[in-house]
């Protein structure tokens, strides 16, 4: 929390370029399509984006509230910012002009008035976006009409700067939690099987506990048969195991503990 952005590659020892900032920087994202430039969010209230090569601010708005998160969605269209007081703002990438926006509450009650957002997540492949915000609630908009898709419940988001993620595929999601566990839903639950169940809820999910501590991160590993390769090797290198890749979840906690956790699915028999 030192204000600058460093610029690191993973080969070398040495940053390749600081970018400077006036306040703190809250939410940093490269292009989805041109990783040339990159999108940075600040607690001054402007969103930068950056030119790489050039050391430069190609451009940048200011927001009327501290900027909390930032990301792409619709594959670098548009970028957008979250806010502390609960608004999901959108831009035009090519010029960043305002575009439109979402206040991210609940209709009624305590989470009315909208809670900090901690991250935004675009699903791939659709036209939505994962928010999650400061009230314990992770939200699925469409992003065609700005309505409410889906909100799952169940972890517990009060003050931290959690977010979730998809897993590869998108058919999961996953979030950390201040009770220190680890929260997964399917993305899209079967909700055929319960009749009186809401469409736009999902309470249904299952929870891991591997910290003694606010777990502050959780994503899905983009490439699992590699963690599961490596592992299978370990425990019987003697024997070849063919099998159908599973899920991997690397996780971390506030005290700064890390951890892989395998899903093998059960063993052969």
């Amino acid at each position: 929390m030192d204000k600058p952005v460093r610029l690191w590659h993973i080969s070398r020892r040495e940053c390749l370029c600081i970018f400077q900032h006036i306040d703190f920087v809250t939410a940093i994202v490269f292009h989805p399509k041109d990783d040339r430039y990159f999108l940075s969010g600040s607690l001054d209230g402007k969103l930068r984006l950056w030119n790489i090569p050039e050391k430069i601010v190609t451009m940048w708005n200011e927001v009327s509230s501290l900027i909390t998160t930032a990301n792409f969605c619709h594959n670098g269209k548009f970028a957008v910012a979250g806010t502390y007081d609960g608004k999901c703002i959108f831009y035009t990438t090519e010029q960043l002009k305002y575009y439109t926006q979402i206040h991210v509450r609940s209709t009624r009650g305590k989470n009315a008035i909208g809670s900090k957002i901690t991250g935004v997540e675009p699903l791939p492949g659709e036209d939505k976006i994962l928010v999650t915000s400061n009230d314990s609630r992770i939200r699925l908009y469409d992003l065609r009409d700005l309505t409410l898709t889906c909100k799952y419940n169940g972890c517990t988001n009060n003050s931290s700067q959690i977010k979730a993620s998809f897993s590869p595929k998108s058919k999961y999601l996953i979030c950390g939690s201040e009770d220190h566990f680890v929260y997964i839903w399917k993305t899209q639950h079967e909700f055929y099987k319960f009749s009186s169940a809401r469409r736009d809820r999902n309470d249904y999910w299952e929870a891991i506990k591997v910290h003694n501590a606010t777990v502050t991160a959780a994503v899905f590993a983009p490439n699992p048969s590699l963690f599961i390769r490596s592992k299978r090797q370990e425990s019987d290198s003697s024997k070849k195991i063919e099998e159908t890749p599973r899920q991997v979840m690397v996780t971390a906690d506030f005290t700064g503990s890390i951890k892989v956790v395998l899903n093998l699915g059960p063993k052969p028999t």
